[in-house]
């Protein structure tokens, strides 16, 4: 009985207590599109889904020229692998949140790919961000999550914009 109880107590003390939980989700794209940040244990994970799949992915950003042609083949080429489904993960500890306004948080340093599975990509960066667009008769907020993916050849970053209203978040440290 002894045994069973320094058993128990030396697994539950020795068990890592993570108080700080950390959920938030977009969706876009008239509901096709959903990016879900949240915590599980001593990680953060982004899960980015996309009813569509591959043909809807937002491998490219940037004024659209002749000359930047050839950057969205190699794009689309390198970023192909990521369909209806991509998760990544950061250590808990690489990431920054902020209280104030929650939506607004950044990992930095390496991710795991999860899905796809056995993928050739990197990623090192998540950064989310608020900014507001104005003009004369009107003005709203966009939320923008940033996400980086080295391909073998170049550096992506990948922008998806949100409708704040559109998101949640629940934020517990």
């Amino acid at each position: 009985m002894r045994m069973a109880l320094l058993f128990f107590l030396l697994l539950v003390l020795s068990t890592p207590v993570f108080a700080l939980s950390y959920r938030a989700q977009c969706i876009g794209n008239g509901g096709r599109v959903a990016v879900a940040i949240y915590t599980s244990q001593d990680k953060i994970f982004m899960r980015y889904s996309n009813s569509l799949g591959s043909a809807d992915f937002p491998f490219y950003e940037g004024l659209v020229t002749k000359n930047s042609m050839p950057f969205i083949k190699i794009a689309e080429k390198e970023l192909s692998s990521i369909d209806h489904e991509a998760i990544v993960s950061w250590p808990v500890e690489k990431c920054k949140f902020n209280e104030e306004t929650p939506l607004l948080m950044s990992c930095d340093g390496a991710a795991t790919f999860i899905q796809p599975e056995k993928s050739k990509l990197e990623s090192y960066t998540l950064i989310t961000s608020m900014t507001k667009e104005s003009a004369l008769s009107y003005s709203y907020d966009i939320f923008k999550i940033r996400w980086g993916i080295e391909g073998e050849d170049f550096h992506h970053s990948i922008l998806m914009p949100f409708d704040p209203n559109n998101c949640q978040v629940d934020y517990n440290k």
